[in-house]
C-alpha cells in the first residue's frame, strides 16, 4: 500500500494529433494563412495592374480568376449527382469572406450618394477599378477556403488508406525478423506537416488560376505513401 502510494504519478503523453486543441490550432493557422494569403494577393493584383502586368484591363483580370475557378469547380461536380456541390460550396464561402471582410460594405459605400462625407466618396470612388479588383480577389480567397475544406477528406483518406499498409509492412518486415530503425521515421515524419500546409499556401497566394485538382492530389498520393513508410518504419522503443 505504500509504496503504491509512493510511486510517481503518471506522466501524460504530450502527442494529441486528434484533440479538439489540435483541430482549434489547425483552424487557427487556417485562418492566419486566409488572412496574409488575401492581403498579399490583394497587393500583387493591385500591383500587376498599375504596373500593367495582366493581359486584361483593370479589375478584369481579377473577375477572370473568379469565374474561371468557379466555373472548374462546376465541371468537378458533374462527377457527383448533385452536379453544383462543389461549385455552391465556393460561392457560399466567397460570399461569405466577401461579406465578413468588410469589403463588400465599402463598395457599397462607395457605390451610394452620400448626404455626408461626399467629398472622400468621390476621391475613393476614383479608384473605383482597384476596389473592385479587391472584391473579386477576396470572393476568390473565400471560393478557394472552401475548396481547402473539401480537401481534406482526400489527405485523410490517403492517411488512413497509408497509415494501413505502412502497418501491415511493418508487421511482415517484423514477423520476418526484420530489424527496426527509428531513423527513417523521424525524419519521414518531419515532411507531413509541410506537405499538407504547402499546398494550402500555394494555392490560397497564387494570383494565377489554379485548378484543384492539380493542387490537392499529388500531394495527397504523396502524403499517403510517406504515412506508409513512416508507419512501416515506426520503432515502438526508442
Amino acid at each position: 500500500m505504500s509504496a503504491a502510494r509512493d510511486a510517481p504519478p503518471p506522466v501524460a503523453s504530450s502527442g494529441r494529433p486528434w484533440s479538439l486543441a489540435a483541430v482549434l490550432d489547425a483552424a487557427i493557422t487556417l485562418i492566419v494563412m486566409a488572412l496574409i494569403s488575401w492581403g498579399l494577393s490583394i497587393l500583387v493584383e493591385w500591383l500587376g495592374m498599375a504596373l500593367g502586368w495582366w493581359a486584361l484591363p483593370g479589375a478584369a483580370h481579377s473577375e477572370h480568376l473568379l469565374q474561371t475557378e468557379l466555373a472548374w469547380l462546376g465541371q468537378e461536380g458533374a462527377i457527383h449527382a448533385d452536379t453544383s456541390r462543389p461549385a455552391r460550396w465556393a460561392e457560399h464561402g466567397a460570399a461569405l469572406w466577401y461579406h465578413y471582410s468588410g469589403v463588400g460594405a465599402l463598395l457599397e459605400w462607395v457605390a451610394t450618394p452620400q448626404t455626408h462625407l461626399e467629398p472622400l466618396r468621390v476621391q475613393v470612388l476614383s479608384f473605383s477599378e482597384y476596389l473592385l479588383a479587391a472584391g473579386f480577389i477576396t470572393q476568390l480567397i473565400g471560393a478557394r477556403l472552401a475548396v481547402v475544406v473539401l480537401s481534406v477528406p482526400v489527405f485523410g483518406l490517403a492517411a488512413v488508406v497509408g497509415l494501413i499498409d505502412g502497418l501491415v509492412q511493418r508487421d511482415l518486415r517484423r514477423f520476418g525478423g526484420g530489424a527496426e530503425s527509428g531513423f527513417t521515421y523521424h525524419h519521414l515524419k518531419k515532411v507531413l506537416v509541410p506537405l499538407m500546409w504547402g499546398p494550402v499556401v500555394v494555392y490560397l497566394a497564387t494570383p494565377w488560376p489554379l485548378h484543384p485538382t492539380a493542387v490537392f492530389v499529388p500531394p495527397a498520393l504523396l502524403f499517403g505513401w510517406l504515412i506508409a513508410k513512416t508507419a512501416a518504419r515506426f520503432k515502438k522503443y526508442l
